[in-house]
């Protein structure tokens, strides 16, 4: 690790055209498997929810993120701001849920394709399905281990493909939307905290890795401008991709009831014919690739970095020279995505556990943010949440109550699940600090970045 926060091995390669598409396709990738959302929390649950979680949530990450990657831009990015303001012990938790969370979310992507496919392959079998799934989880191992300069150029080629079609989605559709569309605000059989808390946590799902491309901040070319820069393209095109698809879905098909997995290309085909249904159709499938490259990109570096400090089995700091890809974290997630991919077939589950991690990860990101404020004011922040301590505060407000309040009622069937997740990180600190020495050490050495 060099003085930068820079890992030995890695290269720059990310612009900011090139870190907007990899923001827009880690976080979003277009509305694909909201139709869920719809379904199970209601219509005008699910609208309500895009929007104030979007206000409350998503709004949050990127301005916070945006500070502190201009006033640390090292690779580790939030884990790093963590350990500055609360020590290694509080970083290492952060970087361990984080992993965790993303190696279950990532093999929601593979899962998520696997039954799109079933549009242009409706007999294809639960076993053929399986075989595809570990055929894109290999397929995308190979192309990030050609560097993230290739992974970043093939975001921004994803992101156009996906935002195109259902930009003709909704000017074909959005005249048919009325208000009434809007009801009943809750699906029928569910109590208002239900619908509303199914509808929150699906919201959460959309907008809650916003910050985590900070992670890479080693490899971005000048990222202390480049981030505010990315997330101005990428978070309106998120909002958007959104919206407005879920509120023409709704007027063009008010029996949201009766909504599968495939039904924005459902309702594509009824609009467009068969050039926009398949286009669609062909978009979901590469929507869910581009979520699994995403979350290679990014994801991937976790282990890196803490390997790289001695903090975690030494395999996992091996770099490729040719393109300074981290190859040996690369084959074990996706040995571990292969696993869940064989195995696991409802992806909501995952998505209600992983919010409890997100409740863990969140409020510490929140409360680091906070305290370097208050005790790093010399931090060479280029950009600034406006509007001195009482902006700071308020940007909180909304995550802290998600967190606290929200994750507890749309999570309450996963607490205990979600309670082992959050417990597992003492346990692995305790495991390494047994089984690899140098863990203890690292953790009482030096802080990261030459910071204190």
């Amino acid at each position: 690790m060099t003085a930068e926060g820079h890992p030995i091995g890695l290269k720059r390669g990310l612009t900011v055209l090139t870190l907007a598409g990899t923001i827009f396709i880690f976080a979003s990738s277009g509305p694909f498997g909201l139709e869920a959302m719809v379904r199970d929390a209601g219509p005008g649950a699910a609208a309500l929810m895009l929007v104030l979680t979007l206000l409350f949530w998503g709004l949050s990450h990127a301005p916070v993120a945006t500070e502190l990657s201009s006033a640390v831009p090292e690779e580790g990015g939030f884990v790093r701001w963590v350990e500055m303001a609360f020590g290694r012990f509080w970083g290492f938790q952060v970087a361990w849920w984080y992993w965790i969370k993303m190696l279950a979310d990532t093999a929601i992507y593979p899962i998520l394709l696997s039954k799109y496919l079933g549009y242009w392959l409706p007999d294809l079998g639960p076993g053929a399905q399986r075989i595809v799934r570990v055929a894109v989880i290999w397929i995308f191992v190979g192309i990030n281990l050609r560097g993230i300069r290739t992974g970043g150029r093939l975001a921004v080629a994803f992101t156009l493909f996906i935002l195109t079609p259902f930009a003709v989605f909704v000017w074909l559709g959005l005249p048919h939307f009325s208000l009434s569309a809007l009801r009943p605000l809750v699906a029928e059989g569910q109590s208002t905290a239900a619908g509303l808390g199914a509808g929150l946590i699906f919201g959460m799902w959309c907008y809650n890795t916003l910050d985590s491309v900070s992670i890479v901040a080693g490899e971005v070319e000048d990222p202390t401008r480049a981030y505010g820069r990315a997330y101005a393209l990428a978070i309106p095109a998120m909002f958007l991709v959104y919206f407005l698809p879920v509120v023409t879905a709704i007027g063009v098909d008010p029996n949201y009831a009766a909504w599968n997995e495939r039904h924005f290309t459902t309702l594509a085909y009824r609009l467009g014919g068969e050039w926009l249904g398949g286009w669609i159709g062909l978009g979901a499938l590469v929507s869910s690739m581009s979520l699994f490259h995403g979350a290679l990109m990014v994801n991937t570096r976790v282990p890196l970095v803490l390997a790289q400090e001695r903090r975690f089995p030494a395999f996992f700091a091996a770099i490729g020279a040719r393109y300074g890809a981290p190859w040996a974290s690369l084959i074990f997630d996706g040995a571990v995505y292969t696993a869940i991919a064989l195995w696991v077939d409802n992806f909501v589950s995952i998505v209600v556990w992983n919010q409890w991690l997100n409740a863990g990860i969140y409020t510490l990101l929140y409360l680091s943010f906070l305290r370097l404020r208050l005790t790093r004011p010399d931090l060479p922040r280029r950009f600034k949440v406006p509007g001195g301590w009482p902006g700071a505060l308020a940007i909180c407000a909304g995550p802290f109550l998600v967190c606290w309040v929200g994750v507890p009622i749309g999570g309450r069937d996963k607490f205990w699940l979600g309670l082992l997740g959050l417990a597992s990180g003492p346990l692995a600190l305790w495991l390494l600090e047994r089984f690899l020495p140098r863990t203890r050490d690292s953790l009482e050495g030096r802080s990261l970045g030459g910071r204190s």
